[in-house]
């Protein structure tokens, strides 16, 4: 027999192998709007100092990417918030009517309304229309410069902008509603980040559709902004520039 010294002894559960290293989190593609903004721009470099050229905004995470898409594109390029959303038909969510916007325009699918029955005197679409009037209008005078007025989009080339277009709902309702009222001689869409699936579809609906990546599956916005939903320092600065109350997240609507 071998005598063994317990001081020696090693249990075989003291002998596991060493734990893990934490696991890495991955990088975001964009340290923030900003810089994914100035990226972008250089996708749209055709349109670079173009007389006829307006960046719209429609959400305000796509504020802090046009805004620096807007001075990268030249300092006579304006650059408008312009927030639309769509009219739910009553008792179908799901189901748009039209759109309004913040500046009180308004947009009915008469096709949709004729085949659901519903007239422009009914009461329970007249209601919803006031309340999201009021919703949009209290954001748009949040920003510090006018609601964009006919003659500014009219007959314009106009580039419009969002931080991430996964869903599609927020932009989809922008373009019907600018095509609708104000007729422009052309839409590009343009976001850094842009739903590969929802591309497509959108080609099909406007001039052009430009963007930095065109993922699968979007996920998460931390997995392209390093922020994610909450504003980077940079991000708070360009937002209280542009808006009287800035907040510190970005809204979820894609």
């Amino acid at each position: 027999m071998v005598a063994i010294n317990p001081s020696q002894a090693q249990p075989a559960a003291v002998a596991a192998a060493a734990p893990e290293p934490a696991r890495r989190r991955r990088q975001a593609a964009f340290s923030d709007r900003i810089q994914a903004g100035q990226q972008l721009a250089r996708n749209l470099s055709e349109h670079a100092g173009g007389a006829d050229v307006v960046v719209l905004s429609v959400s305000r995470g796509g504020a802090v990417v046009g805004s620096a898409v807007a001075a990268a594109l030249g300092e006579h390029v304006p650059h408008l918030y312009y927030k639309v959303q769509a009219i739910p038909c009553p008792g179908m969510p799901r189901l748009s009517l039209g759109s309004v916007a913040g500046d009180g325009s308004v947009r009915i699918d008469n096709m949709v309304a004729q085949s659901m029955g519903i007239g422009a005197d009914n009461a329970a679409l007249l209601r919803e229309i006031a309340q999201i009037d009021r919703r949009l209008r209290r954001d748009q005078r949040a920003f510090l410069r006018a609601a964009p007025a006919g003659a500014q989009l009219r007959g314009r080339v106009l580039i419009v902008v969002d931080d991430i277009v996964e869903a599609g709902d927020t932009m989809r309702e922008a373009i019907m509603h600018v095509r609708h009222c104000f007729a422009p001689r052309r839409i590009v869409v343009a976001a850094p980040v842009c739903l590969a699936d929802l591309r497509k579809q959108l080609q099909r609906h406007v001039d052009g559709v430009v963007d930095i990546v065109s993922p699968l599956f979007v996920g998460a916005p931390a997995q392209w902004y390093a922020g994610g939903a909450v504003a980077m320092p940079s991000e708070l600065q360009a937002l209280a520039r542009m808006f009287a109350r800035p907040g510190s997240r970005f809204d979820n609507e894609r």
